[in-house]
Protein backbone atom coordinates (compact mmCIF):
# COMPACT_ATOMS: atom_id res chain seq x y z
CA UNK A 1 0.00 0.00 0.00
CA UNK A 2 1.69 2.98 -0.72
CA UNK A 3 2.10 5.92 1.95
CA UNK A 4 0.13 9.05 1.69
CA UNK A 5 2.18 12.67 1.55
CA UNK A 6 5.20 11.50 -0.12
CA UNK A 7 7.24 13.95 -1.84
CA UNK A 8 8.08 17.42 -0.94
CA UNK A 9 5.84 20.41 0.47
CA UNK A 10 5.44 23.90 1.34
CA UNK A 11 2.81 25.76 3.69
CA UNK A 12 2.46 28.95 5.30
CA UNK A 13 2.59 29.27 9.10
CA UNK A 14 2.01 32.80 10.95
CA UNK A 15 3.12 33.44 14.52
CA UNK A 16 5.39 35.55 16.71
CA UNK A 17 8.87 34.17 15.85
CA UNK A 18 7.99 32.62 12.34
CA UNK A 19 6.10 34.35 9.56
CA UNK A 20 6.31 32.83 6.36
CA UNK A 21 6.67 29.63 4.21
CA UNK A 22 7.60 26.58 5.65
CA UNK A 23 8.97 23.57 3.69
CA UNK A 24 8.85 19.86 3.95
CA UNK A 25 9.80 16.64 2.71
CA UNK A 26 7.84 13.46 3.64
CA UNK A 27 9.94 10.17 2.87
CA UNK A 28 9.89 6.78 4.21
CA UNK A 29 12.91 5.30 6.02
CA UNK A 30 14.53 2.02 5.56
CA UNK A 31 12.28 0.40 8.13
CA UNK A 32 9.28 1.54 5.92
CA UNK A 33 7.97 4.27 8.67
CA UNK A 34 7.60 7.55 7.49
CA UNK A 35 10.47 10.57 7.64
CA UNK A 36 9.67 14.28 7.48
CA UNK A 37 12.27 16.87 7.30
CA UNK A 38 11.81 20.81 7.95
CA UNK A 39 12.92 23.77 6.82
CA UNK A 40 11.46 26.88 8.74
CA UNK A 41 11.18 30.78 8.26
CA UNK A 42 11.49 33.81 10.03
CA UNK A 43 13.28 33.03 14.01
CA UNK A 44 12.88 29.75 13.60
CA UNK A 45 15.44 29.25 10.63
CA UNK A 46 18.18 27.03 12.32
CA UNK A 47 15.81 25.09 14.97
CA UNK A 48 15.78 21.67 14.47
CA UNK A 49 12.17 19.55 14.33
CA UNK A 50 12.36 16.05 14.88
CA UNK A 51 9.40 13.93 14.36
CA UNK A 52 8.41 10.40 15.96
CA UNK A 53 5.72 7.73 16.26
CA UNK A 54 4.31 9.30 13.06
CA UNK A 55 1.30 6.80 11.94
CA UNK A 56 -1.54 7.14 9.06
CA UNK A 57 -4.88 7.99 10.11
CA UNK A 58 -7.70 5.50 9.34
CA UNK A 59 -9.13 7.93 6.98
CA UNK A 60 -6.06 7.12 4.83
CA UNK A 61 -5.69 11.17 4.25
CA UNK A 62 -3.96 12.05 7.54
CA UNK A 63 -0.22 11.76 9.24
CA UNK A 64 0.01 12.54 12.78
CA UNK A 65 3.14 12.34 15.57
CA UNK A 66 5.04 13.72 17.75
CA UNK A 67 8.11 15.64 17.79
CA UNK A 68 10.59 17.85 19.36
CA UNK A 69 12.10 21.20 18.19
CA UNK A 70 15.34 22.47 19.45
CA UNK A 71 14.52 25.72 20.73
CA UNK A 72 12.02 24.03 23.13
CA UNK A 73 14.30 21.18 24.57
CA UNK A 74 12.34 18.25 26.81
CA UNK A 75 8.93 19.70 25.61
CA UNK A 76 7.09 17.28 22.71
CA UNK A 77 4.69 18.92 19.55
CA UNK A 78 2.01 17.03 18.22
CA UNK A 79 0.99 17.35 14.85
CA UNK A 80 -1.53 16.74 11.96
CA UNK A 81 -1.31 17.19 8.35
CA UNK A 82 -4.52 16.00 6.13
CA UNK A 83 -3.73 15.78 2.33
CA UNK A 84 -6.02 16.18 -0.60
CA UNK A 85 -4.14 15.29 -3.65
CA UNK A 86 -1.89 17.99 -4.39
CA UNK A 87 -2.63 20.38 -1.31
CA UNK A 88 -2.51 19.67 2.37
CA UNK A 89 -3.67 21.11 5.69
CA UNK A 90 -1.64 21.05 8.73
CA UNK A 91 -1.72 22.22 12.74
CA UNK A 92 1.38 21.73 15.14
CA UNK A 93 0.75 22.40 18.54
CA UNK A 94 3.60 23.57 20.49
CA UNK A 95 4.12 24.32 24.08
CA UNK A 96 4.26 28.29 24.62
CA UNK A 97 3.25 28.53 21.66
CA UNK A 98 0.16 27.08 21.21
CA UNK A 99 -1.92 25.78 17.86
CA UNK A 100 -0.15 26.34 14.99
CA UNK A 101 -1.71 26.21 11.86
CA UNK A 102 0.03 25.44 8.17
CA UNK A 103 -2.42 26.89 5.94
CA UNK A 104 -2.26 27.04 1.85
CA UNK A 105 -0.24 23.71 1.77
CA UNK A 106 0.56 22.39 -1.83
CA UNK A 107 3.49 19.80 -3.10
CA UNK A 108 6.41 21.53 -4.63
CA UNK A 109 8.71 20.40 -7.19
CA UNK A 110 11.42 18.46 -5.73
Amino acid sequence: MAKIGIGSWAGKINVRLAKGEVKFKISEDANGDYKIDVALPGALKTAKINFFDLVEGEDGKTITGKGNISVLPGRKLEGAFTFEEDTFVGEIKAPVVGKIKITEGHRIAE
